[in-house]
């Protein structure tokens, strides 16, 4: 029986995601499935144009050969996030399991449908599934993968590295200074990053951004940022399940573009709790299931907030002029959740191991502040020229204080 009710949950959850996914294409005005017209065409071009020159791009048989791939990419993409996200789903539970004791934690019994659509927002969200099973959704922003691969990418080419990078190894240079200097000499290193946060905040679609190619140094590192990033998302989605969240939690409307589709927004309070037990989970995770340090899944953490910080800066400067008047979703300020988890750092490792974790984290965040610095004025001419957002980003005014159980503007 309990097979039954747990595949009645998942059967309930997928059907309730196809019909938020058709509702929200109707409304973004999507007329095309993923896999066909418009899209495998628009796929087609732009790797044609990242990883071919103008002569193979002109050849017809290599044109037919990257359409079929396209065509191929965009037909599995769903299997791929599906795939990507139950691997991790597996590992956080088992986490889980060993580490949290408490009467009747039925993991099966929780266990939510993690899935992609465009939510507008960076920062997962949590939908109850109308039905008698009790399933709940989890919806990762649809483009949050790729923007986590393309950012991991971007922060790892401004290190400077040695030469052992190009044996496959990872010598990177962790050194302020010389990073902050290669960002003022290298020019790609700004644009690489520019051309991500611009592509992303006005089309929406970080497939827009170019292809960038790393060598295996800096690439590796990228993974295993992109990895401890993802991680994170989804072990703070299993700590609101494991600490009751979901039955508190208040429901609001309007934070989807499905108007009738009711959100759990948690409070402050709630978001802070989740980050700890998330962080311990995915940490965790990382270092029993992928043989990750800690220092790699921190940097995860310390990423996905900062990404979440430029790209709030990023769409309000557009839509305002001011970066500072809006924010995508309701969430605590991103340098308050970094400050909170870093406080408790010490209790999950051996003084050295966090002192080194936490100076590399003072390294990345710094330099995403000086790529920031170096992209704000690009969006800032956007603004003055009249460039939008893109119409599937939803803001909010910027939150200061916990805004508590009453409708977002």
């Amino acid at each position: 029986m309990s097979g039954d009710t747990e595949q009645g949950r998942q059967q309930e959850a997928r059907d309730f995601l196809d019909l938020l996914r058709a509702q929200t294409q109707a409304e973004q005005g999507i007329s095309e499935r993923p896999g066909t017209g418009a899209a495998v065409r628009d796929l087609t071009e732009r790797l044609l144009r990242d990883s071919f020159n103008a002569e193979q791009g002109n050849d017809p048989r290599v044109r037919a050969l990257v359409e079929q791939e396209a065509a191929r990419n965009l037909r599995n993409r769903d299997d791929v996030f599906d795939e990507m996200f139950a691997g991790m789903q597996d590992h956080i539970e088992r986490t889980a399991k060993d580490r949290i004791r408490g009467d009747g934690l039925d993991f099966a019994a929780m266990r939510p449908l993690i899935s992609h659509l465009r939510t507008g927002q960076l920062n997962a969200v949590s939908l109850r599934v109308p039905g008698h099973h009790g399933a709940h959704l989890v919806l990762v922003e649809d483009q949050m993968p790729l923007f986590a691969s393309k950012l991991s990418k971007a922060v790892a080419w401004a290190l400077p590295y040695g030469p052992a990078a190009t044996e496959g190894l990872i010598d990177i240079q962790w050194n302020l200074a010389a990073a902050v200097e290669r960002i003022e000499t290298v020019p790609e290193v700004v644009e690489r990053f520019t051309d991500i946060v611009v592509a992303y905040a006005v089309s929406g679609r970080i497939g827009d951004a170019g292809h960038h190619l790393l060598p295996p140094g800096p690439f590796n590192l990228a993974g295993m940022l992109r990895d401890g990033l993802e991680y994170f998302v989804i072990g703070h989605e299993y700590a609101h399940i494991v600490s009751g969240h979901l039955n508190s939690a208040v429901r609001r409307k309007g934070v989807l573009p499905v108007e009738e589709a009711e959100v759990l927004v948690h409070s402050w309070g709630q978001e802070f709790d989740a980050d700890l037990i998330g962080m311990v989970l995915s940490l965790n995770a990382g270092i029993e299931h992928d043989n990750r340090d800690l220092w790699v899944g921190f940097l995860g953490i310390s990423l996905f907030f900062d990404a979440l910080n430029v790209m709030d800066r990023a769409v309000a400067l557009l839509q305002t002029g001011d970066e500072r008047t809006r924010q995508l979703g309701s969430h605590p300020p991103s340098d308050l959740r970094k400050q909170r988890l870093r406080a408790v750092l010490p209790q999950m490792a051996d003084a050295d191991r966090v002192r080194m974790t936490l100076e590399l984290a003072d390294i990345q965040g710094q330099i995403i502040r000086e790529l920031w610095a170096r992209t704000r004025p690009a969006l800032r001419e956007l603004h003055r020229r009249g460039v939008p957002t893109a119409r599937t980003w939803r803001t909010i005014p910027k939150e200061t204080g916990d805004p508590g159980p009453g409708p977002a503007a």
